[in-house]
């Protein structure tokens, strides 16, 4: 039996078409219908990017991307002679729809290698605070800066990380009706102007007003406590990347188990009245840590006029005072400075493997921020006696803290005013 015909039939018709041409001159001598319509001026799509083939070879295959008509082909061409003369057969095939597909593929593939590596950078890392967290959600959307915000002891912390200063910084703010909104957040854009205005002063406090958008990451509650992930966005933002459901599981499940482990240990270590860390934990530290670092920076705090503000005002008075000293520190405390309250009106922070540089920056900033506190209308006005000094390896831990003392004692009499007490 013969099935030319029916071969011939399928080929041209049902898989693609096919066509003849002359190689001198680029003619176009036969042509199925199908091929027909893709026939403009005489010649087809593919001409110009033909690759060149020699008699007797294989049937060479080939792809072309019709760039103007969205259309993707699969190619099969060959050199036959005839009287002479040497002509091209080209059956071709559509596999846009196939090549969509592959694009599909392509994507999820390249999505699923970013998650395997963001997913093992985090289960590194999940023995650690989860605020560390951020540096690397920040990095995963190419986002400028973003806010962890989280209800602690009825006030709200918010964690920052600003990408380009790579730092962190720590603020504490009243919880209302008003700033509570922002736990029912869902994952959409929103202007500036529309975050409560509590929070747009701490999105402001560092560069000045701040007018972009910002998007929920996710939100929910770990151990009867609420938080929420507020990130900055700009025109490099992966935005879309926020709906892979997959990926926010993954930072949700690193903040909650963060959380809860966290809350295990924090009233142990923490100062009830103003959240930085107590004398407790400064002696677990010293002996673990301090003791043996590359360097240290050491910065020894002490509040004037606290027995006066007791003694005039009332020792609630008195307790905004050292909230607001502690606020000031808390500005400028990390993973690697920390904060404490030793006790009464002394404070204390700790900066580890810190470049002698770095103890002027952490001291300016903290000025600024204990200067940008004092500025509120709110009847307190805070000023903190300072000792700093800077040790490299090999330092003696405790010449350091006496020399930060003594510094701290001379700074105390210069902010006296003259014939005052020195207390």
């Amino acid at each position: 039996m013969e099935f030319q015909k029916e071969i011939l039939e399928f080929v041209t018709e049902q898989l693609g078409g096919c066509s003849i041409v002359r190689e001198e001159d680029q003619c176009v001598v036969y042509a199925d219908e199908l091929t027909r319509q893709l026939i403009v001026d005489g010649t087809l799509p593919w001409s110009e990017d033909n690759p060149t083939l020699s008699l007797g070879e294989k049937a060479y295959e080939w792809e072309y991307l019709d760039i103007c008509n969205k259309k993707y082909y699969r190619l099969q061409q060959s050199l036959f002679q005839k009287d002479g003369e040497n002509y091209r057969i080209t059956q071709f095939s559509y596999i846009t729809e196939y090549m969509g597909l592959n694009h599909d593929i392509t994507k999820y593939m390249s999505f699923f290698k970013k998650l395997s590596k963001f997913q093992s950078a985090v289960l590194e890392r999940l023995s650690e605070t989860y605020y560390t967290l951020l540096p690397m959600v920040v990095d995963y959307f190419k986002a400028p800066r973003i806010y962890f915000l989280l209800e602690r002891n009825h006030k709200l912390e918010i964690i920052s990380y600003d990408k380009a200063k790579t730092i962190y910084e720590n603020d504490r703010i009243e919880l209302d009706d008003t700033v509570e909104r922002v736990f029912s957040y869902q994952q959409e854009l929103r202007e500036y102007e529309t975050l409560p205005k509590e929070i747009q002063k701490v999105i402001s406090s560092s560069d000045g007003p701040t007018k972009g958008r910002y998007i929920c990451l996710c939100q929910g509650v770990a151990s009867d406590q609420r938080y929420a992930i507020l990130m900055e966005v700009n025109s490099k933002t992966d935005i879309a990347s926020v709906s892979e459901e997959m990926l926010i599981n993954v930072i949700r499940l690193y903040v909650e188990n963060g959380i809860l482990r966290e809350k295990i240990i924090y009233e142990s270590e923490h100062d009830q009245l103003t959240g930085l860390y107590n004398k407790g934990k400064y002696l677990a530290m010293m002996e673990s840590t301090y003791q043996n670092l590359d360097s240290i920076g050491i910065f020894n705090m002490d509040v004037n006029y606290l027995k006066q503000m007791n003694d005039t005002y009332g020792h609630e008075a008195g307790d905004k005072l050292l909230i607001k000293a502690a606020d000031s520190i808390r500005k400028v405390t990390t993973d690697m400075v920390h904060g404490y309250r030793m006790g009464g009106d002394e404070y204390l922070m700790i900066a580890c493997n810190c470049k002698e540089s770095d103890v002027a920056d952490i001291k300016a900033r903290w000025e600024q921020a204990l200067e940008e506190l004092n500025q509120k209308d709110d009847g307190i006005h805070c000023i903190i006696a300072i000792g700093t000094v800077y040790g490299s390896k090999g330092y003696d831990f405790a010449a350091l803290m006496k020399q930060a003392d003594e510094l701290m004692y001379q700074d105390k009499v210069a902010k006296k005013k003259p014939g005052e007490e020195i207390r």
